[in-house]
């Protein structure tokens, strides 16, 4: 009865989002030119998960980096069966006149992460 409980929760758990600076070494699929955070994701384990970028500054592009692949603007994936999944995730200046800064608002279903304005 406990165990069949404890499945029910993680069932429903929702996506959770949780952001920090960049440290360490960049991903081979990164720019260096680029505003860096380590973007947390944690829900229920293989859950599909809808990432997107909304409120990037005109001239720049928001991306969703893994060691493999940097995704503009949005992507999907399922979540390890850890229930926890880490991206780069970047805003790029793209044109010399864009805005010297950059935010973001990250959502995933109905969570949302405002991601503070940066600069490269």
């Amino acid at each position: 009865m406990i165990a069949a409980l404890a499945f029910m929760i993680a069932a429903t758990q929702p996506i959770k989002l949780a952001i920090a600076p960049w440290t360490g070494k960049s991903l081979p699929t990164a720019t260096t030119a680029a505003a860096k955070y380590r973007l947390l994701v944690t829900g229920e384990p293989n859950a599909t998960i809808h990432l997107q970028a909304q409120g990037v500054a005109n001239g720049w592009i928001a991306a969703f980096c893994t060691d493999t692949v940097c995704a503009p603007m949005s992507v999907s994936a399922t979540l390890p069966s850890s229930g926890r999944a880490v991206y780069q995730f970047e805003l790029i200046r793209e044109s010399d006149d864009a805005a010297r800064a950059s935010g973001a608002t990250i959502t995933a279903g109905d969570t949302t992460l405002k991601v503070p304005a940066s600069r490269p």
